[in-house]
Formats: structure tokens, C-alpha cells, sequence
């Protein structure tokens, strides 16, 4: 038997559907902002009110940092972390952070200044996107959004069209991973993730408009 036709579903399935892919949006939204602020973070002139650096240092990394290193962190943090001050930081971070954070290692990658300034302007966070945090929602979170909004429901409409957008779901993912992925420790690019917050809401977005049409009007020709 085939998959049942979201235009023949029950109005509490109905209901039920509609709730979930607007929930997944407002996550899906949610995630979005949140990475979006931290690309302000890494522009910023000066840092965090409390900073994620400092969080980390003080808080999971505590017992591998000596309070004369964490003081040099929190000095450096505090003179607006400018390259001109980060030789300390540097030298603490080659000998103790480099063999595990290095290129191919524990993430994120913790290896020059362009790699620490990011974490003392983005400010400390214990949301749930936070929790979950930037590789978990570009390479994790995101996709498989998209997945079940696909799976669950778009492919199950009677839009033509629904194959197409299928496929543009797939190139917004896989955009936004490669562009995240890519991008960590380089600049020049800063135009990629926006390009990707972009695509992303708008792919996300004429999904669930093309999921919600099929689910209430269509439901409700065929019950004339």
C-alpha cells in the first residue's frame, strides 16, 4: 500500500502535522538567529559582557588550566583581544590546547588568533543552542529538519513541483554544511553564511507553504 495522501488525512492529523513543521520552523529559526549572532560575534569590536571564552576556560577546561593561564585569558579578553596582546595567549595555547584543538582534532580548532578572538566576542550561552552548538546544528540539527519535513510530509503532497523542491532542500543543506565546514579558521569569505541563512529560510520556508497548502485546501476540495 502506498503512502497515504496528506490530502485524505483526518483534520486532528491534520492539526497534528501542522504543528509539527511549525515547531521544526521556530527550532529551524531559532538555530539560525543564533549562529547569525555568532557571525556578529566574530565582527565585533569588543568583547562579550561573558565572554564564551572566558565560560569554557572557567568552567569544562578549569581542570587543565592553571589560574596564571586563565588570569593571561582573561587579561587578553579584557584589553579588547587584539592581536597585539595575544603573544602570551599564544604561547599558552601551542603548549596546552594545540595537540587536542589542532587541524583534525577535538572541535572547535584552537590554534591562532583568528581562532580565539570569535570565542571573547561571542557572548556565553546556556540555551539549547548553545548546548547543541554550531557543528551540531550546521552538520547535524538542520539536515535532519529538513529530512523529516521531506520525508514526513513533503513527498506526500500532490504538488508536481514537490521533487524540485525536494531537490532544493537537498542543495541548502548541503551549502550550508560545506560552507560551515569550509569556512572554520579562513576568512575572505563572509559572504557564505548569509548566503546560506538565506537560502536555507527561504528553502525551509516555500517547503512548509507547499506542505500547509496541500494539507488545508486541498483537504478541503476533496470534501465538497
Amino acid at each position: 500500500m502506498g503512502v497515504m495522501s496528506l490530502r485524505n488525512l483526518p483534520p486532528s492529523e491534520r492539526a497534528f502535522a501542522t504543528f509539527v513543521l511549525l515547531a521544526m520552523a521556530a527550532f529551524l529559526t531559532g538555530g539560525l538567529l543564533f549562529t547569525t549572532r555568532q557571525e556578529r560575534a566574530g565582527m565585533a569590536q569588543a568583547p562579550a559582557a561573558r565572554p564564551r571564552l572566558m565560560a569554557i576556560l572557567e568552567g569544562v577546561m578549569a581542570p587543565n588550566t592553571s589560574p596564571a593561564e586563565t588570569a593571561m585569558f582573561r587579561t587578553w579578553v579584557q584589553g579588547g583581544a587584539a592581536r597585539e596582546g595575544f603573544a602570551p595567549v599564544e604561547a599558552i595555547v601551542t603548549n596546552n590546547c594545540a595537540s587536542c584543538h589542532g587541524p583534525g582534532g577535538q572541535f572547535p580548532r584552537i590554534t591562532s588568533y583568528e581562532d580565539l578572538r570569535p570565542l571573547a566576542m561571542e557572548e556565553a550561552s546556556d540555551s539549547l543552542y548553545a548546548t547543541i552548538g554550531a557543528r551540531g546544528l550546521h552538520l547535524v540539527a538542520f539536515p535532519l529538519v529538513f529530512l523529516a519535513a521531506a520525508v514526513l510530509y513533503l513527498r506526500r503532497t500532490a504538488w508536481a513541483s514537490r521533487k524540485g523542491l525536494m531537490g532544493a532542500s537537498a542543495v541548502a543543506v548541503l551549502f550550508d554544511m560545506g560552507q560551515w565546514w569550509l569556512r572554520q579558521g579562513r576568512t575572505g569569505i563572509a559572504w557564505a553564511p548569509w548566503a546560506a541563512l538565506v537560502l536555507v529560510a527561504t528553502t525551509y520556508l516555500a517547503l512548509t507553504g507547499m506542505v500547509l497548502a496541500d494539507l488545508w485546501h486541498g483537504s478541503s476540495e476533496g470534501q465538497r
